[in-house]
């Protein structure tokens, strides 16, 4: 049987492609860094930790000369009054993670300098500026710390801008250029040096990069060549792994980790994610993801749902159905399905572009997407109350 035309381009390529793999060198995707050893890459939390103990004064091993540099462009004051502090201020200075305003909000970092000065920063990596956060930030702050100069910054992915004009913005890129300048002999501190320069190489390679320089080029050769290349599939799968690491950092950036509990497991096709209160006998109300490290690199789409499940749902979702009714608009404007044929448990279904596949362009939406969904999880809590008070008359 004489072979296809098609059948020879393709035993032509491949013969190419055997010849380029055997000299595409055996490397790592990425430098291991702290937080990626720990599975905390795109952990805000954990940046923001780090974060705090690279501007520390008293424990980062330099002094004040990281902080100098990180404010000196917003005010020439907060730098002299740093600059002037005697060794029993320097000894005082309070550097606080995730201070809470007497409102209940509570900002990343604060850095109280005596009675003078406030340097405050907000970390975002994925999420989004919740509503009036920033301003309410800075209301707080001037009450609560009345008479002193301010350093307010908003620090993002991309130097966002705030919804505050009391807050800068700064990207990342812009606070690694500053910490770079920050002078520090190996000589003095070998160990706090390589701490505070394992920061900065985890923002340069983490934070910064394109999201093409996370794909190696093996993965692009099988995704071209899924069906006949073999060999590749271990670099498939290291940097699906990766990405789904991403997809879970952003979930939890998404969500506000002290009221949801998080159930993703990362061979496993169906991911959920629910507030602590939405767990009782009787009934599991929770957001659901479809995707899996095996296929976030391939697949074209994947579904977000909200679902009613446990053995009382049938009593919720008469509730939910009058509440349904009142918001029907906003579903339509957001192109999310109510109940639908298939899945009548489901009071939201969305099927979402996979913003993860390497061929994807534009800017990764996920998070801003599920927050289109926000205003379900306030109709969910004013129709919980409800069932709450009917069943407790039971």
């Amino acid at each position: 049987m004489t072979a296809s035309t098609e059948y020879k381009n393709l035993k032509s390529s491949i013969k190419i492609l055997d010849k380029i793999i055997k000299y595409l060198p055996e490397k790592e995707n990425k430098i291991k860094t702290i937080p990626s050893i720990f599975n905390k890459t795109y952990d805000e939390n954990f940046i923001s930790d780090f974060l705090s103990y690279v501007l520390n004064p008293i424990e980062n091993g330099i002094g004040f000369e990281p902080l100098i540099k990180v404010i000196e462009e917003y005010s020439e004051r907060a730098v002299s009054i740093l600059e002037n502090l005697t060794l029993e201020e320097k000894n005082s200075v309070e550097v606080i993670r995730e201070y809470s305003f007497l409102n209940g909000r509570r900002i990343d970092i604060l850095i109280k300098i005596q009675d003078e000065l406030i340097i405050a920063i907000e970390n975002k990596i994925f999420a989004t500026e919740l509503e009036n956060q920033t301003s309410d930030y800075a209301s707080s702050i001037y009450n609560e710390f009345p008479g002193c100069e301010y350093v307010l910054l908003y620090l993002t992915h991309r130097g966002i801008k705030p919804i505050s004009k009391e807050f800068a913005s700064i990207s990342y890129k812009e606070l690694v250029h500053k910490l770079k300048m920050v002078k520090f002999d190996y000589r003095d501190d070998i160990r706090r040096k390589v701490i505070f320069d394992e920061f900065i190489l985890h923002v340069e390679e983490y934070m910064m990069n394109k999201k093409s320089d996370k794909i190696t080029d093996q993965t692009r050769l099988y995704l071209e060549y899924q069906d006949t290349i073999k060999k590749l599939d271990q670099y498939f799968r290291k940097d699906s792994l990766k990405m789904f690491e991403e997809l879970e950092g952003m979930l939890r950036s998404a969500f506000n980790e002290e009221e949801w509990n998080f159930n993703i497991k990362k061979d496993r096709t169906w991911h959920t994610v629910y507030k602590k209160t939405w767990d009782i006998k009787g009934l599991f109300i929770h957001h659901e993801f479809w995707i899996s490290s095996n296929n976030i690199l391939t697949a074209e789409s994947f579904y977000h749902l909200i679902e009613i499940e446990g053995r009382d749902r049938d009593r919720f979702l008469i509730l939910y159905d009058k509440e349904y009714e009142k918001i029907q608009d906003k579903y339509i404007a957001n192109d999310i399905e109510y109940r639908p044929q298939n899945r009548k448990h489901a009071i939201a279904r969305r099927k979402l572009e996979n913003y993860f596949r390497p061929d994807y362009k534009d800017e990764n939406k996920l998070v801003e997407e599920i927050n289109k969904c926000k205003f379900i999880d306030e109709a969910i809590e004013r129709v919980y109350k409800v069932f709450v008070e009917n069943m407790e008359q039971i």
